[in-house]
């Protein structure tokens, strides 16, 4: 039987329980383990980390994983150092192990319910992965929302303020660390999502915000229900990427 949930925030996947195995393309603890993967071969699967294609391109042409959300159903896979295992994320807050065998064609074995056919067949084929009908690429790092739109350094009111890998936030009255919403299958909203928080605190405070150009626009967001249900209140502050 499957069993393990993984809830995706900045490298850190959460197992905790469970979803069928049978998934469509268009709708993403027992043990916490973190998955870094510093560098990825330009081929093979070893040690590798794979999103969903569309949803990989529409975060790219909007920046906002909001939109792209239709695409995370099936959204993400990994596989291991030795490529024998391969953990399959939905909606970015649910998953299963998978056993694999890389011979003619690429077959994914349920590891919690042994049965005689894999439930996913595909293949690979250098930045290409291929399983049922859905398409994945290859990205640098299970963190690849951060790296691809927020990693770096910007302005803000004649301060600098950076943005680091592995929720680490610089320059911010207030605030050292930061979280990006990716999963919102639960929350009713009008805009993305961040967290601002402090390490030595459990609190942290969401706002809204949108690109724009060359700049990150934040808002004031107001909860109609928390953790459920929200929208964007009045432009609260601007970061200009340096």
């Amino acid at each position: 039987m499957k069993k393990n949930v993984f809830v995706f925030a900045l490298g850190t996947i959460i197992f905790s329980c469970s979803k069928p195995s049978s998934q469509s393309e268009t709708s993403t603890p027992d043990s916490i383990t973190s998955v870094a993967v510093a560098e990825v071969p330009s081929s093979g699967l070893g040690n590798s980390v794979w999103v969903n294609a569309r949803y990989l391109e529409t975060l790219e042409k909007t920046k906002s994983p909001l939109k792209a959300k239709i695409y995370a159903d099936t959204v993400m896979v990994s596989f291991n150092a030795a490529a024998d295992t391969a953990n399959m994320v939905w909606n970015f807050h649910e998953g299963s192990a998978f056993k694999v065998k890389n011979g003619d064609k690429l077959e994914l074995f349920n590891t919690y319910e042994v049965k005689p056919t894999p439930e996913y067949v595909g293949s690979q084929d250098g930045s290409t992965l291929k399983l049922g009908t859905t398409t994945f690429k290859k990205v640098d790092a299970i963190e690849f929302v951060e790296n691809k739109l927020w990693v770096g350094k910007y302005t803000s009111k004649g301060k600098t303020i950076e943005v680091g890998p592995n929720n680490q936030l610089s320059g911010v009255d207030d605030f050292d660390t930061y979280q990006v919403w990716v999963d919102y299958v639960t929350t009713e909203t009008n805009i993305d999502l961040i967290n601002f928080g402090k390490k030595v605190s459990d609190q942290t405070k969401t706002y809204g915000y949108k690109f724009e150009g060359n700049d990150i626009v934040f808002y004031d967001f107001i909860w109609q229900e928390d953790g459920v249900m929200g929208k964007a209140g009045k432009e609260l502050f601007r970061w200009t990427r340096l």
